[in-house]
Parts: structure tokens; sequence; C-alpha cells
């Protein structure tokens, strides 16, 4: 046997050692960037405006921000860890603690795929308040938890410009996301029954459009409002929750398609380094399919010479 022979089936013997050794699911200990998440979703009434487009058809914004869920579920990294809350009203209410995405990936696309606007118990839309508690909700939780609120920013009833709410807490105090979903033109919103059927959309003379402290001042005053603006429209309002981004030191990001969100995601602000069980196989294969082509290399360049001498 000539020495290139040798080389070759050597370089096969290893080849396939490595290949056999994918089979039995090894792992390896490593040291990788991982995070932890709360997805807060908004899930008042103007959440089933239908204006954000997906492939063909448009989406409604609620199910637009649950696929983007559910894709950057399957992008994170094992060892990721995953929460999931619901806003209405003004309060967030936790649903699911934060848990490791990838043994748990079915049972957590699961639930945010059945996130429904009808889970809702109030019709009011208080969005400043509604992150403010969800934010007082992650200091409840490991410091390393991160925040991701997806929402319209559309308050309902509006807030009166001169008392809006604010943050009692400190700007940067928790870390995260606040991610604006929805288009830019005013339009209806959806009006259901309670068997979830829709029934048109709301008339602007179906609901109020001044904020309550203004309604509850012309109330004792004996002043009946005939004020009609475009409280019936919704759009997203970006530059209100770019303002709230500010005040709590948050960051915010227009949602532009579901697959872009695990890469807001994964600055590395919002990682945390831990030791995780990898999988190794892929490096096992990839290891294999490299001494087999040097092999196979090996072996025709010796037979090239051996027929050089001859």
């Amino acid at each position: 046997m000539t020495a290139g022979r040798g080389v070759q089936l050597a370089g096969l013997l290893i080849a396939a050692a490595l290949f056999a050794l994918t089979f039995t699911h090894p792992t390896l200990d490593l040291q990788r960037p991982t995070y932890r998440y709360v997805f807060v979703f908004d899930i008042t009434q103007s959440m089933n405006v239908v204006d954000v487009p997906r492939d063909a058809p448009l989406l409604s914004r609620l199910d637009y921000a649950k696929d983007a869920v559910i894709e950057s579920l399957s992008a994170l990294p094992c060892g990721t860890e995953a929460g999931v809350a619901l806003f209405s009203g003004h309060r967030a209410f936790l649903l699911v603690t934060p848990i490791e995405i990838c043994a748990n990936y079915s049972e957590l696309s699961t639930i945010v795929r059945r996130i429904d606007w009808r889970m809702t118990w109030k019709a009011r839309s208080e969005v400043a308040k509604g992150l403010y508690k969800s934010m007082e909700l992650l200091k409840q939780l490991p410091a390393t938890t991160r925040l991701v609120f997806l929402t319209d920013g559309h308050e309902a009833p509006p807030i009166n410009p001169e008392l809006p709410p604010r943050y009692d807490g400190e700007a940067g105090d928790v870390a995260g996301l606040i991610i604006g979903v929805g288009g830019a033109t005013p339009v209806p919103i959806p009006k259901f029954d309670d068997t979830g059927v829709q029934r048109g959309f709301w008339k602007a003379d179906e609901v109020t459009h001044i904020d309550a402290f203004s309604a509850m001042q012309n109330a004792r005053e004996g002043i009946t409002s005939t004020v009609q603006g475009t409280e019936h429209l919704s759009s997203l309002r970006e530059t209100y929750l770019e303002g709230i981004a500010h005040a709590t030191g948050l960051t915010y990001a227009r949602l532009e398609a579901p697959a872009r969100l695990d890469r807001l995601m994964t600055r590395d602000q919002f990682s945390i380094d831990r030791v995780v069980t990898t999988d190794i196989r892929w490096m096992l294969a990839l290891g294999a399919l490299i001494v087999l082509a040097a092999a196979l290399v090996r072996g025709s360049s010796g037979v090239r010479r051996a027929d050089t001498i001859a």
C-alpha cells in the first residue's frame, strides 16, 4: 500500500468515526450569549386593525405581532428564556414566567398563537400606564429580564397632553424594547360582537374623543361635549411611542417584518453570558466532511504522483 493510499484510508476511517459520533447526540458545555425576555402583547381593540402586510394578505396587528414572536422563539439561541404577558386597560398580566425556549418551544408557540383580543378584561387602552405596569412586573423577576412590549400606541380614551402619565421609576431601570405594530395611515377599528363576529367598524359618535380628565370636568360643570375627532380611526402612534421610550430608557423600533424581531432582541446590550449545554453534532459533521475532503484530495494527488513516476 502506498503512503497516499494509507493516508486516504486513515482519513476515511476518521470521517466515518466522526459521522458515527453524531448519532450519540453529543453535547458540550459552552459559554455563549443568551437572553431572558417577557413578551407583553397589547390585546386592545385597535390591535384588531388589519393594516400590516404579510406576503399577500394583510394581517391584523395582533396576528402580525404573534407571528414575529413565534419566529423569534425559533431563531434565538438555546438557553434563552421567554415569558408571555398581556396588556389591557392599564395593567399587564403575566401568563408564563420566563422558561427555556428550546425545551419548551412547542408550548410557548402554542400559547402565543392562541392569544386573542377576547382575552381582554377592560375596554380601555391606556398604553403608557400599561407599559409602566409591565416594567413594574419585570422588577419582580430576575434583574437580567428584558421587556418586549408590542403595541400600536393607541390610547383610548386619548390622554390629556398637559397631564400625561408619568413613570415613577428611573429611566433605564428596566431594559428592553417597545415594538410599534401597525400602518401609518389611520383606518377604521373593527367592531365585534360577543361571539367574535365582526359587525362593521366603530363610528365617530361611538367613541370618546376627549381625555378622561376633561370629560369628568365637563360632567361636573354640566357641559355636554359634542367634540368629534378621529379617535375611531387608528394608526401606529410612532412619535408617541418614541417619547415614552425616551422617558423610560427603553429602545423603540417599528416592526417592519416578523423575521427582524430577533435581530433587535440579540443586541449586545440585552445579552447574558452563561454556560449552556450545546448540541455539537454539527461540529462533528463538519469536521467529518473536512477530513473526508482532505483525504480524497491527498489520495488523488498521491495517485497522480505515482503515475508520473511510472
